[in-house]
């Protein structure tokens, strides 16, 4: 019988927290199968009640990251160097998994994998605000990045304990990227990822202003990236190009049609003005990293 480590990064979102510990106590997978390690990030909206409720009810662990704050990747680290699971599981605390969740994800496990990206659906309905749909839109797409990228995010995602010993962990200190660098490592190395439908969290979207913020973020991580997979002059380039180009309204009926909330349809031209200014954003974003890499 596998033991499971699910790891969830903190920072000043002890609603968010008190969601998904929720969930985690509703999961249909026995509670001595799994603990559950949540590392503080530098949070001052006092996440400690939260973490006493569950403690009583659920087998969990808090940690506190003091070295490297403002890093989901180091919080993580400190998470799966105190885990005891044979599988270790990357959660969000902005998600809400479904209540087999956790069985799901183990299923692919037993079946060979040695990483599994679970699906990422989000919250959205009539009344959600723009940003938040465009989020919804764009925002993880976990089977586009394994089946184009070979690579996942941290959202969602199940890793065998051993990738971590072949590997090694992430990187220190970053605050973006990290996850798509690693998961592409390990690929590279032989092991296996793929994709489960069925093991689904709920996520919620971001508002304008964070979706800003991240876009810049994922903009100036982008360049490391390159480095490690030497496409760093091909992918500047096109990112450079594509500041000056406005996105291709195709892309975001697609992405519309495969949201399976046709609403949506009725917010297109916000949605691809949007896209449009965000793609700026990130144009920037890239900018500031290329700077950083040079340096």
């Amino acid at each position: 019988m596998l033991k499971v480590s699910v790891i969830i990064p903190l920072f000043n979102n002890r609603e968010g927290l008190n969601r998904t510990l929720t969930s985690l106590y509703n999961q249909s997978l026995s509670k001595d199968q799994f603990e559950v390690i949540v590392i503080d990030n530098g949070s001052d909206d006092q996440p400690e009640d939260v973490i006493e409720q569950f403690q009583a009810i659920i087998n969990l662990k808090y940690l506190e990251e003091h070295t490297y704050l403002n890093s989901p990747y180091s919080s993580r680290n400190r998470g799966i160097e105190e885990s005891e699971g044979d599988v270790i599981v990357l959660l969000d605390s902005t998600c809400s998994p479904k209540k087999d969740w956790l069985e799901n994800g183990l299923v692919e496990i037993h079946n060979g994998a040695d990483l599994v990206g679970g699906n990422v659906t989000f919250d959205i309905k009539k009344n959600s605000t723009l940003g938040e749909m465009y989020d919804s839109l764009t925002n993880i797409r976990m089977k586009d990045t394994i089946e184009r990228k070979s690579a996942a995010k941290t959202t969602n995602l199940f890793i065998r304990k051993k990738v971590f010993d072949t590997i090694g962990m992430f990187p220190e200190g970053l605050r973006s990227g990290g996850d798509v660098r690693w998961t592409y490592k390990a690929t590279s190395a032989g092991f296996k990822l793929v994709f489960s439908k069925e093991a689904e969290v709920i996520m919620k979207p971001r508002g304008f202003k964070k979706l800003m913020k991240k876009q810049f973020r994922v903009g100036k991580g982008h360049p490391a990236i390159w480095k490690e997979s030497n496409t760093f002059r091909t992918n500047f380039i096109k990112k450079i190009v594509l500041f000056w180009v406005p996105p291709n309204p195709m892309t975001i009926k697609k992405w519309i049609k495969n949201s399976e909330k046709p609403f949506l349809n009725r917010y297109f031209i916000q949605l691809y003005f949007t896209g449009w200014f965000l793609r700026l954003i990130n144009a920037l974003g890239c900018i500031a990293g290329f700077r950083k890499v040079k340096s």
